[in-house]
């Protein structure tokens, strides 16, 4: 029924952009200015927007500073259906449509100047500046940007060096929280066949959420970052440029304000927090040491008028230190550390073919490898470990309450503090309960019992899993195009990939309670809390090279008018398999499919005065997977949670209402549920749950006004307002999962350890946001000034995190009132 509707909707859709092309063919010959003919690559080769049957969001540089838009999360707000939480530098989740990329191989595809980044967490966080436009693609576009594009594509594309001429820019901005930038680039035609291109920003921001405890405010980054460009046309049928990017970050840390321990007397996400950092934690702060190396040649050969090859290198280096604390509160209970470093490779090598006649299209080869090493740290003090746990120490013996009575039974100091996190009992309760117990079942009565000398519990708790994670892609493919008549083409892609998959994990106690030789901790008796007793000090390697797979898209495209384009297409996207490591247990999750049926249209109307793009899709997922952290192994695995479907709308628009006012909106419907039942027939965990970060319905709206200012200048006034409707931040949707003994699940509301229910969810909110500027009548200076949650809208972008596993869910707070203002210069 679904699919009817969606269809019904598109021949609706594709009848009206029909309608609305005859008003395209009359222009009023009064009307000056007219909307930019936007130029992009998602198809491998230079085309104006029009004529790719492809939902696409394009924005250049000067959109995305009159937006603000100068890092993506911020930027994701103006393009329908994306959303980004870059609460991490890293773990960015990237949410297309509905479906989540924060872990495991990317469902949506990043890629800067054409080359995939890698996996989300592989340095996606990339500064935004001297950009030439970033495009947005949706639906499953495999055969263009690969497999990690099952759900769409982002690319950055970054400024090349120009043979046109020397120019420059230097801009300087300051506000709140201390916040200052600089940026710039000097380009510099060194003859007409070679150029070189300097481009660099300094962002550096205090954190805005206040912290209380031994580590600096919350939520501030300091970033430098700096690219060199050289652009050679060594003969009039070779071109090559080249990108060299280098970026440093050190943020002050995450905020993960505890929803269960009070600060200063009250739980309040948007107040102050409470969040630690110890010795085992090596910073001096809370947050995250990362550096970022990247170099990319992309070199073309006109081979003849015909042939064009194409050959893209890649090479990129990620080093990060980051520490944070899970639990939210000022005490040593779940600290975490992890160094984290990784390499990755591409080469493509790619034949476009176009003579100018009905057919053109592109194949080739990509080869694509890298690996991720990772060392997490985990460190607690075993007194507030054991408060934690209590409730499973105790559930043996009837209860918190008889452990208790036990343990004063025992002649135990502060026994009536088990289970408390402000003065937590000393000694390990499980020692004496166990010698309870003993006792108990050889019948001797209480009053005779006889208990053993008190284990004291270590106040410096440390352990650390090293795992590593490596992938290697071999892909063929490739893809045509055929005009069928002047107005009909249909294009068809072909992409086939085999993975080679390669995990480690290992564990190692670096320091355990001296009371029992430094051995195992004294809450569990287990070496660690986190790490699996089966991989202590004794490494699982594991390897899988499960069978190749292709992926394809088909589409048709039927040109209405010249200024109107209509397409439908079909697609499959995959996201290959995983291999999880459980103690001396390796399973290879499934891949996840997608396939994508979508009709869409782009038009120029009245004269190119007013532009859109629109689309309605509905898509099936198979093997559906979520990752979540392991508290048993002490590490992020990934799962398969079954199928799910979505559908939905998208639009994107501008229109000249006036010479001096452009309008630009957006709008997405999205509908994203996890099915009943597996393609098995077996009932889901997750059944009818709503992805998470995924709100069903989503608008931003933007007035661009310029004002002549007599002949000095012009005056730009740029209102935006951006809404999103409630949306869950887990895809559990805030609830636990019981077997109900029939191969279903029962539904628990997730609590805190008082028993207070846990929200994971962020009901509907709307933000506002203005900039004001005004620009010299020569273009040479101008100055600005912008406010971001203009009227201080408070709201969340996430609730549970690494915190949520343990019971101890912790809060993530949007972005408060921020003003800037700033000035630049061209030269």
């Amino acid at each position: 029924m679904k699919f009817h509707i969606l269809s019904a909707t598109a021949v609706a859709a594709l009848s009206v952009s029909g309608q609305l092309s005859a008003y395209a063919e009359t222009p009023d010959a009064t009307d000056s200015r007219r909307l930019e003919v936007v130029t992009v690559t998602t198809q491998k080769t230079e085309q104006a927007q029009i004529d790719v049957p492809i939902n696409i969001s394009v924005v250049n540089q000067d959109l995305v500073d009159k937006l603000g838009g100068d890092d993506i999360e911020d930027l994701a707000n103006f393009i329908p259906g994306l959303q980004v939480q870059a609460q991490s530098l890293n773990a960015p989740t990237y949410s297309l449509r509905g479906v989540v990329a924060d872990g495991g191989a990317p469902r949506v595809a990043i890629f800067q100047n054409g080359v995939s980044i890698g996996t989300p967490g592989y340095a996606t966080s990339i500064a935004i500046y001297d950009i030439e436009r970033v495009e947005v693609v949706k639906g499953p576009q495999a055969t263009l940007f690969g497999q990690g594009a099952l759900i769409g594509g982002i690319n950055y594309l970054q400024n090349r060096a120009s043979t046109e001429g020397n120019s420059g820019k230097a801009l300087v901005e300051t506000g709140d929280y201390s916040f200052i930038r600089g940026e710039g680039f000097y380009n510099l035609a060194l003859s007409d066949t070679l150029a070189v291109r300097l481009a660099g920003q300094i962002k550096n921001v205090d954190g805005y959420v206040p912290n209380t405890a031994n580590s600096p405010d919350l939520m501030g980054q300091d970033t430098t970052a700096v690219r060199g460009a050289i652009h050679w046309e060594p003969t009039p049928t070779i071109t090559a440029d080249i990108f060299v990017n280098y970026q440093e970050d050190d943020s002050t840390g995450t905020q993960f304000t505890s929803g269960f321990f009070p600060v200063n007397g009250v739980i309040d996400p948007y107040g102050p927090t409470a969040m630690n950092i110890n010795p085992d934690q090596v910073r001096d702060k809370l947050g995250n040491d990362r550096k970022i190396f990247a170099t990319t040649a992309n070199l073309e050969f006109a081979l003849n008028d015909a042939w064009t090859l194409t050959s893209l290198t890649d090479y990129r280096d990620l080093s990060s230190k980051e520490a944070w604390d899970s639990d939210g509160a000022a005490i040593n209970l779940l600290q975490f550390y992890q160094a984290r470093e990784g390499e990755a490779f591409s080469q493509e090598l790619r034949l476009n073919y176009d003579n100018g006649g009905r057919l053109r299209g592109f194949f080739g080869a990509n080869y694509f490898d890298y690996e991720t090493r990772d060392s997490l740290t985990f460190a607690t003090d075993e007194a507030y470990a054991q408060s934690l746990f209590g409730p499973q120490i105790a559930a043996g013996l009837g209860g918190m309450a008889n452990a208790r009575r036990i343990l004063a039974l025992a002649g135990a100091p502060g026994a009536a503090n088990f289970g408390s996190f402000e003065t937590p009992f000393a000694y390990s309760a499980a020692a004496i309960l166990q010698q309870y117990g003993a006792q108990a079942v050889a019948g001797v009565a209480e009053a005779d019992m006889v208990f053993g000398p008190f284990i004291p519990l270590h106040s410096a708790h440390a352990e650390q899993s090293r795992t590593t994670d490596a992938r290697t892609s071999y892909d063929i493919f490739g893809d045509l195009t055929y005009d069928l008549t002047d107005r009909l083409s249909l294009t068809g892609g072909l992409r086939y990939t085999v993975n080679e998959l390669a995990a480690s994990s290992v564990g190692e106690l670096l320091r355990g309670n001296p009371a029992l030789g430094g051995a195992a901790n004294a809450v569990t008796f287990a070496p660690g809390f986190l790490i699996n007793r089966d991989l202590l000090n004794n490494p699982m390697n594991a390897s899988a090279e499960p069978d190749g797979a292709y992926t394809w898209r088909l589409n048709a495209a039927y040109r209405v008018s010249d200024n109107v384009n209509t397409w439908v297409s079909y697609g499959r996207g995959r996201r290959p398999e995983t291999l999880s490591i459980s103690g001396r247990n390796v399973s290879v999750v499934d891949a996840e499919t997608l396939d994508n049926v979508e009709a869409g249209m782009f038009g120029r109307f009245f004269d190119d005065r007013v532009q859109m793009t629109s689309s309605v899709y509905y898509g099936q997922y198979e093997n559906f997977q979520t990752s979540r952290f392991d508290p048993i192994n002490g590490v992020f695995v990934v799962e398969n949670s079954g199928n799910a479907t979505q559908y939905g709308f998208e639009f994107d628009g501008q229109a000249l209402v006036h010479d001096n006012v452009r309008l630009l909106g957006t709008y997405a419907y999205n509908f994203s549920e996890y099915d009943d039942e597996d393609s098995n027939g077996n009932p889901l965990q997750f059944a009818g749950n709503k992805f998470r970060m995924s709100p069903v319905q989503s608008f931003s709206l933007a007035a661009d006004i310029t004002l002549q200012v007599a002949t000095a200048g012009t005056l730009s006034i740029t209102p935006s307002y951006v809404w999103k409707s409630k949306q869950f931040f887990e895809d559990d949707n805030g609830f636990d999962y019981v077997a109900d003994g029939n191969g279903g699940f029962n539904r628990v509301r997730e609590t805190y350890p008082d028993g207070t229910p846990v929200v994971e969810e962020q009901g509907a909110y709307g933000l506002v946001n203005l900039r004001l500027g005004f620009d010299s009548s020569d273009d040479r200076w101008g100055v600005f000034a912008t406010g971001e949650n203009l009227l201080d809208k408070e709201y969340l972008i996430d609730v549970g995190n690494t915190g949520g596993a343990f019971g101890l869910h912790t809060i993530i707070r949007g972005r408060p009132q921020i003003l800037k203002a700033g000035a630049y210069i061209k030269f």
